[in-house]
């Protein structure tokens, strides 16, 4: 993809509407002859606005790095929970334990994901590292438990923390420029994710930013008409977690519209490589710990923030085998309305709005929906309808959402009765707000001229694009 002149920009506070009711506060819209800066190009401003909400994530994390603070009932309420410093000494790293190594049982089973545990383990060596390599003999002699009630260890836990949150940092800044990248005239869209609330509130909570820059690689790739390339990417994205199954899927939707069907088949297999070599040195270190990651995901129960769960609070839960396979046939049924819509829309559809249709649907049946994986929606959700009202209608739900989860697991919401109705409702809230996207999204398939990013040059009706030939952006 050739560099975009200045000139072709598009400037958002002309572009979108929000926008420019609200520049008044910085002097009103970039007039039309108005030249770009040049220094603060777009690129430039994006890694500045990155490195803010860095900051924020760190700042938000205070409460907790004070004293051990994850150790506690702290992080619930203080806002600033994570699940990496309590694996520090829960999943081994303390001890260095390389990844599906543990034979002894000494340390529970992983259910990490090849590419996860190798980031979580080698988090692990730089802060032992940085803090002089601690002797890990003498912990071995220790039960886990008084290992991680131990002080010293928590404090350990912190600087593991923060190291992984550099690392995040990075996955998050390689995201928006990817983004960026990908645009075409439109590198400023990358802005709404790399300063979403959703960002800021979740991004450290586990390690799903390595599976995001991953898939919008994969996204970028397939955009710039790189079959293999994306389908490495998209590969490697699915062997870091489950969820990027869903642009994998959207290839094989949009691909017979844009005339790629072959592209698509070469994807496909690279993918396929891609997630085999993966998934080859963690069965050699260790067969069973593979097998209990696949294990873990075939067999998830209802859980917090799922309409399944939401429902077994009410006393009516679905059996786990039964649920499973709800949730198998719902997702296929997800996978066919999708394409149908794709498929009979007027103008050809884009792979942004047909994964964000894909994984709001799976996110919806799934069993869980923990705050963190809003992450999966939000590089999608940004490229597929780059309008700042709806984005931030939509992370209003997940903000109410996140707000809830720590109140109700803190039990500041909890009622008297068995039900948080306040939980309950910030839950029904979330997916409300989320179909809400979905429906403008699809609404943009079915009526391209209202689609910010490919509008057609004539009626859809009269003139379709030809084969193998980008829609406009």
């Amino acid at each position: 993809m050739a560099p975009v002149p200045p000139e072709d920009v598009v400037a958002p506070t002309r572009d979108d509407p929000f926008l420019a009711a609200s520049s008044p506060v910085v002097g009103g819209p970039v007039g039309r002859h108005a030249r770009g800066h040049p220094v603060w190009v777009p690129l430039r401003v994006l890694v500045v606005l990155v490195t803010v909400a860095g900051l924020v994530w760190l700042a938000r994390s205070a409460p907790c790095s004070d004293g051990g603070g994850w150790y506690g009932s702290d992080p619930f309420s203080d806002l600033c929970y994570s699940d990496l410093p309590r694996s520090y000494v829960d999943n081994g790293h303390a001890e260095r334990t390389p990844p599906y190594s543990d034979t002894d049982g000494r340390y529970p089973q992983t259910t990490a994901t090849p590419p996860v545990a190798a980031a979580a383990w080698t988090t692990s060596v730089l802060t032992h590292a940085l803090l002089g390599w601690p002797d890990t003999q003498d912990r071995a002699a220790l039960p886990v438990s008084e290992l991680a009630a131990t002080p010293s260890l928590q404090q350990e836990a912190t600087t593991y923390f923060f190291v992984a949150a550099l690392l995040l940092f990075g996955c998050a800044l390689a995201t928006t420029l990817v983004m960026a990248g990908g645009s075409g005239r439109r590198p400023w869209d990358a802005a709404a994710f790399a300063v979403a609330p959703a960002l800021l509130l979740t991004g450290v909570i586990g390690w799903d930013l390595l599976a995001v820059v991953s898939a919008v690689a994969g996204w970028a790739a397939w955009e710039r008409g790189r079959p293999v390339a994306s389908g490495l990417l998209l590969g490697l994205a699915v062997a870091t977690s489950v969820w990027p199954l869903a642009v994998l899927l959207g290839v094989a939707v949009v691909a017979p519209r844009q005339g790629r069907a072959r592209h698509a088949a070469l994807t496909m297999l690279a993918a396929v490589t891609a997630w085999a070599v993966v998934q080859l040195p963690a069965l050699r270190l260790g067969a069973q710990g593979w097998w209990a990651t696949i294990d873990v995901r075939l067999g998830e129960p209802a859980g917090y923030g799922s309409l399944w769960g939401l429902a077994a609070d009410g006393g009516r839960a679905v059996a786990p085998g039964l649920l499973g396979v709800w949730v198998m046939v719902l997702a296929v049924v997800v996978v066919a309305g999708v394409a149908l819509v794709a498929w009979s829309a007027p103008y050809w559809p884009r792979l942004a709005q047909v994964s964000l249709l894909l994984l709001v649907g799976w996110l919806v049946i799934w069993p869980v929906y923990s705050p963190q994986q809003v992450l999966w929606l939000l590089p999608f959700a940004v490229l597929a309808r780059p309008r700042w009202r709806d984005l931030l209608v939509w992370q209003a739900g997940e903000a109410l959402y996140f707000l809830a989860v720590w109140g109700h697991l803190s039990g500041a919401t909890l009622d008297t009765g068995a039900v948080d109705k306040a939980y309950g409702f910030a839950i029904v809230l979330r997916i409300a707000a989320e179909l809400y996207l979905a429906a403008v999204v699809a609404r943009d398939l079915r009526h391209p001229s209202l689609d910010p990013v490919t509008r057609p040059p004539d009626p859809p009706h009269v003139i379709q694009p030809a084969a193998g030939t980008p829609p406009p952006r």
